[in-house]
């Protein structure tokens, strides 16, 4: 199977819109909506499986979901790699397993451990040396099977909060940046709180640039946050800010948790199947639509039918 790579998409100069997926299912809706490729993120396999995103779901788990989307759609699937899963022989095998499974690009982040994810407090004060991240891109450059998989690096200053002050984080982020740019990665990976933190990202390196954007964070500050106008800005704002990337993580599975609730609230509450059958709809349009129920009758007909109509004589008898 002809693997669909993001790469190839950078050269059209138009954004590149990544839509955070978690099974098939919500991969083929992604697809049907018109997003231009799906990504498998730590924090919505984490949530699925009821666990928080501090590096408790495994490689082989993500690897798992990649396999069996890839052969379920046509678009190119970008992977949370975490911090490439150990030291640098370990980062080489995990890309080229996700490689072998479709994979089309990967990004790799510095958090120092224990894990942090930006969204659960306290904030780890630590952070990867540099060179260990940027030994680790060095070695999954030159070791990826073909040149349009991209290795994305992902500085990580801005979440982990290691430096006291404005200045030393923005020395922090461009010194961890510049690194992993020589050390060959194809894109950098720039978590931007404010628009001005994504202008002057931008401003500050070459290349092509990602970053990503979670709803349901600008409400509470006693946690880390987006502002409102960097939530506010479309994908074509951002694109014209330089950022030719943006992934989201958890937005279809957010509307779908939230629905499921509200859904099961309603039936509890009538004690009727039927109070919830607008929200369901139909059950052959989603069989047809998300369970490849045509590709079935395609088969039987073609295969099992023809053959016993074979078989059988003017009266339908054998």
């Amino acid at each position: 199977m002809e693997v669909p790579y993001l790469k190839p998409l950078l050269s059209e100069n138009r954004p590149i819109w990544i839509m955070g997926v978690h099974d098939v299912l919500s991969a083929k809706i992604a697809e049907r909506a018109g997003f231009d490729a799906v990504g498998v993120q730590s924090l919505q396999m984490a949530l699925v499986n009821g666990q928080p995103d501090i590096g408790v779901i495994t490689p082989d788990e993500i690897l798992a979901v990649c396999r069996k989307i890839r052969r379920s759609i046509h678009l190119p699937i970008v992977v949370d790699f975490e911090q490439g899963f150990g030291e640098p022989y370990a980062s080489v095998f995990w890309m080229q397993e996700f490689e072998r499974a479709g994979v089309a690009a990967v990004h790799i982040d510095d958090y120092g451990l224990p894990y942090k994810c930006p969204f659960i407090p306290p904030h780890v004060m630590a952070l990867e040396p540099m060179e260990e991240t940027a030994d680790k891109i060095r070695a999954m450059v030159g070791e990826k099977r073909d040149p349009r998989f991209m290795v994305i690096g992902r500085p990580g200053t801005y979440v982990a909060r290691v430096h006291p002050d404005e200045e030393s984080r923005r020395r922090d982020w461009l010194r961890r940046a510049r690194a992993y740019r020589e050390a060959g990665a194809d894109a950098l990976f720039a978590i931007c709180w404010t628009t001005e933190h994504a202008r002057f990202f931008r401003s500050q390196v070459e290349g092509p640039l990602m970053t990503i954007r979670t709803l349901g964070t600008e409400i509470n500050v006693d946690r880390v946050q987006y502002s409102s106008d960097m939530m506010e800005l479309s994908v074509d704002e951002l694109h014209a800010l330089g950022y030719q990337l943006q992934i989201e993580p958890t937005t279809m599975l957010g509307v779908a948790a939230n629905a499921m609730v509200q859904a099961m609230a309603l039936e509890k509450r009538t004690r009727k199947i039927t109070s919830v059958a607008s929200q369901h709809g139909n059950l052959y349009e989603l069989m047809d639509l998300w369970m490849n129920v045509p590709e079935v009758r395609r088969i039987r007909e073609t295969y099992v039918q023809a053959e016993l109509k074979g078989r059988c004589g003017p009266d339908g008898r054998a």
